[in-house]
């Protein structure tokens, strides 16, 4: 049985990354004006509690490319705010997830 050969090249394009760039490609028109294009800080999208999620919410409630934001954030199974829903895999998170190891329930003994 004989293996195929991978060109030199072939084998960078074959990630995630890649495949997303070409299946939901961010749009360069100049006519588009993303809100959070030139925002200082980006951990702003990504919410560690709910105070931060509500920042990160209204800073998007006025954006006029909200909804392609979203649209995209879903098509590319993101993480954090996208088009001002909070996602996790791209999907919609109805609060920021807690984190480290959850709480322990009572025993069953």
């Amino acid at each position: 049985m004989t293996a195929r050969k991978i060109s030199v090249h072939e084998d960078r394009f074959d990630t995630k990354g890649v495949t997303i760039a070409f299946t939901a490609p961010t749009p360069h028109d100049p006519k588009l004006v993303w809100a959070c294009a030139d925002h200082p800080d980006p951990d702003l999208f990504h919410p560690a509690d709910e105070e931060s999620l509500a920042a990160a919410q209204a800073f998007c409630a006025d954006c006029p490319v909200r909804e392609l934001c979203l649209e995209l954030g879903r098509a590319r199974d993101e993480y954090g705010v996208w088009g001002g829903v909070l996602l996790e895999n791209g999907k919609p998170q109805s609060a920021v997830p807690r984190r480290g190891r959850p709480p322990k329930v009572g025993s069953a003994a």
